[in-house]
């Protein structure tokens, strides 16, 4: 195992125009060059590094409400365009690996076009060609060593979920061309939001929970947006449904038995919010190196569950994520520590690692690298124009550290100072 393991998710890189919301290069950069002197580490980048979702081409084939996304040539131009938007953080990367440390690679829903053998011969060519023992792609989604377990966690939410993450491919039976699947979510993001709506709100992109910024804006927005937008849902809805996508079956015999969660969304949470009742605020972070040290000014906010994992209360609910990890953590796979990212919420237990009477029981999410906006953690009533307010997002640059001690392996979560 590494002396220490730095993982990072949700990065989302794109190609540098109104839809790349990754504005961090340099910081990133010099965060590589201060854990790069200590020869052995590993930085694991957990999903969504690359934004692909977000970065257009002039003429592409896929279809708007069609499970059937890009061509290999296609994912090979929107890599191109990302890495020649950040060429100097693609170097910084290869040069931390030639001083002898380690990059893995795990794939998210908005990076699965790193599955097409060309494109990842590409990024190791940009990468400077490095063996295997100082990168590694993990192909299985999963990132397994000794007691740490790290997935992106985009399979335990119907509208990102694939129906085979490990092979994320469908044939067109029309054409016959081998094309990437897409999850519903992606297909929902660039029909919805990756054009003239967004040009004009470009915001909507960085609001969490999606359906409470729809609902505001369906109420408080100009006719004109109104029509627009209850048009754009009614027709996408109408066309593609709720997700996943019809054609996966195994997905939605898994969302019957309650293995998946619809959106993120809880019916409870999703009833709350129909009558009126969804709570608004605004929460700001202290400046401070570490962000475990911030933990215990939230733990009113982190109410423990019955078996004692303190769960994300940020949507005021337990979610697919928390689940899943309490699961690891109480199996018999020998899994001390479970590190999720995908819905850009930052969280750790790294103060109360007890899980039914076991210690040292870990489960952190590392949060996202992109100006975020959580309607569910306000503290005042916000109208849809108050989104445009840059002040109201946070960017917190979050990271796991993964060490070994005395006592064993440990986790916690800290972020770079801004």
């Amino acid at each position: 195992m590494a002396k220490t393991r730095y993982i990072i998710s949700d990065m989302h890189l794109g190609a540098g125009d109104y839809l790349d919301d990754f504005t961090q290069d340099e910081r990133f950069e010099s965060f590589l060059e201060s854990i790069s002197g200590r020869r052995g580490s590993e930085l694991i980048l957990n999903g969504d590094f690359i934004d692909f979702a977000a970065v257009t081409l002039d003429r592409e084939s896929s279809r708007p409400f069609s499970r059937f996304g890009c061509k290999e040539d296609e994912s090979q131009r929107k890599l191109e365009r990302v890495i020649e938007a950040h060429g100097d953080l693609f170097q910084a990367l290869r040069l931390f690996m030639e001083k002898g440390n380690r990059l893995v690679i795990i794939p998210g829903n908005h990076d699965v076009d790193l599955f097409w053998p060309k494109l990842r011969d590409n990024l190791l060519e940009v990468l400077g060609s490095p063996d295997s023992e100082h990168f590694h792609f993990e192909s299985t989604g999963i990132y397994r060593d000794g007691p740490l377990y790290v997935e992106h966690g985009n399979q335990y939410f119907a509208d990102s979920a694939f129906e085979d993450f490990s092979n994320p491919f469908v044939r067109d039976a029309k054409t016959g061309e081998l094309r990437l699947e897409r999850s519903w979510g992606t297909c929902f993001l660039e029909y919805f939001s990756n054009g003239r709506l967004s040009r004009r709100n470009p915001f909507i992109n960085n609001v969490r929970p999606i359906p409470n910024m729809v609902f505001m804006g369906i109420q408080e927005e100009s006719w004109w947006f109104k029509t627009l937008l209850g048009f754009k849902l009614i027709h996408f809805m109408a066309r593609v449904g709720f997700p996943p996508f019809k054609e996966n079956h195994v997905l939605l015999r898994r969302k019957r038995e309650g293995l998946l969660d619809t959106w993120g969304y809880s019916k409870r949470r999703f009833m709350g919010l129909m009558s009126g009742r969804a709570q608004v605020e605004v929460q700001g972070v202290e400046e401070t190196e570490q962000l475990s040290s911030e933990l215990p000014d939230e733990e009113e906010d982190l109410a423990p569950d019955q078996s004692g994992l303190l769960l994300d209360s940020l949507a005021t609910r337990e979610d697919a994520l928390s689940i899943r990890a309490r699961e690891l953590l109480l199996g018999d796979q020998g899994i001390n520590i479970v590190v999720f990212g995908h819905d850009h919420r930052y969280y750790s237990n790294e103060l109360q690692p007890v899980l039914t009477g076991h210690r040292g029981k870990y489960y952190i999410n590392t949060g996202t690298w992109i100006p975020m906006l959580f309607l569910t953690r306000t503290k005042r009533k916000l109208r849809w124009k108050d989104l445009e307010d840059q002040s109201l997002y946070e960017q917190l640059l979050t990271y796991a550290a993964v060490r070994r001690g005395l006592s064993g392996t440990v986790a916690s979560l800290h972020r770079l100072p801004l």
